[in-house]
């Protein structure tokens, strides 16, 4: 494998990003201070933009740097050059990893130091927050696989809608687990035997999804 040339096609996808990642963040960071900042109304109004912002940077990642790519022809153009697919599959897979990351660790470590420095918001918000956040990376995950195995704008769009109406069931169900529900309302952090179960779950669908993404990418036979 030619790590030079991963090298550069990650760097590519990085530079016609890089607004889209700035853009994002300060997004995520006007939702950021709605959280810190006022009262409930505020508080409720930064948790929505603040998931939006992280679902929604996904999905603008995702179909621009890949599905795009096969409706304007890039592709073809990109396999052209001395790239193999393997090569090709790795670069897009750690590029859209990496884009994705930044924000969403960035700004899920600003919402975990808002809960915790808040007056009025219990601390026991940061197992639940912790599980909807890495539920949002793995719905990313799944978009992402599908995006590069399909190459399809039709399937693309089919895994958007599954991960939100997943993402609302999962939302609700955690919300209401007893365990995890007494939590959130406690001042300190703790991590109920359920909560440490999904979200060591949750980190082996994603481990899942991105091996099944280099399987399938390495059985195709053509990539233009």
């Amino acid at each position: 494998m030619s790590f030079q040339m991963v090298k550069r096609l990650i760097l590519k996808d990085w530079y016609f990003q890089r607004w889209t990642i700035v853009a994002y963040l300060a997004a995520g960071a006007l939702a950021l201070f709605f959280l810190g900042t006022g009262g409930e109304a505020f508080f409720f109004a930064g948790s929505v933009l603040l998931l939006t912002v992280l679902i929604a940077l996904g999905i603008h990642i995702a179909m621009v740097t890949i599905v795009q790519e096969r409706t304007d022809q890039t592709l073809p153009f990109v396999m052209s050059l001395p790239v193999s697919p393997r090569e090709y599959t790795t670069a897009k897979v750690l590029a859209n990893l990496l884009i994705f990351l930044v924000p969403w660790l960035a700004l899920s470590l600003g919402t975990f130091a808002v809960i915790a420095g808040r007056a009025g918001v219990p601390d026991g918000l940061i197992p639940f927050a912790t599980l909807l956040l890495v539920e949002i990376f793995a719905g990313y995950c799944l978009l992402l696989a599908v995006a590069l195995v399909s190459e399809s704008q039709g399937w693309a769009i089919g895994a958007i809608v599954f991960g939100n109406l997943f993402f609302q069931g999962f939302m609700y169900h955690v919300s209401h687990v007893p365990s995890i529900a007494a939590a959130m309302k406690g001042d300190g952090i703790r991590w109920s035997q359920t909560a440490v179960t999904l979200l060591l779950a949750e980190f082996a669908v994603i481990v899942l999804l991105l091996g099944l993404t280099f399987f399938f990418q390495g059985r195709k036979t053509d990539f233009v």
